[in-house]
């Protein structure tokens, strides 16, 4: 039990870094819930247990997927640049100079991977200014 403990520890650990975590902190949470659960009812000798768990947890998955809504937008827009989504507008300039040395089309880039850079840096930058407003 202590071993998957430490291995969903590690696995919010990189969720995190990766930016995913916390716009997604109910659904991980669940399905990690369920899916302890399930070891624990396998480990006991409870298939069935586990396996109404396991369809549990799949049920959390899909009830809470989100369908492109602005966290999920700003996540994206966030690992594309490499940056946490609630980074401030100065560190997400520094990474969208940063990403554009190479993916503008002077630089060998495309078109498309340049405007993709530019669209996510104009979300996190007007999302970290209205953060600062509401904190004011």
């Amino acid at each position: 039990m202590a071993i998957g403990i430490l291995a969903v520890l590690a696995l919010a650990w990189w969720l995190n870094r990766k930016g995913v975590l916390l716009p997604n902190l109910i659904r991980f949470g669940g399905v990690a819930a369920a899916g302890l659960l399930a070891v624990r009812f396998l480990t006991s000798g409870r298939i069935v247990m586990a396996a109404v768990a396991a369809a549990a947890g799949g049920a959390w998955w899909l009830w809470h997927q989100r369908d492109g809504d602005d966290m999920s937008e700003l996540g994206d827009a966030a690992r594309l640049l490499g940056v946490p989504p609630d980074a401030p507008s100065d560190v997400v300039w520094q990474a969208w100079r940063q990403a554009m040395t190479t993916a503008h089309p002077d630089a060998g880039g495309t078109a498309q991977a340049a405007q993709a850079l530019t669209d996510a840096r104009d979300m996190l930058v007007a999302a970290a200014e209205k953060r600062r407003d509401s904190d004011d």
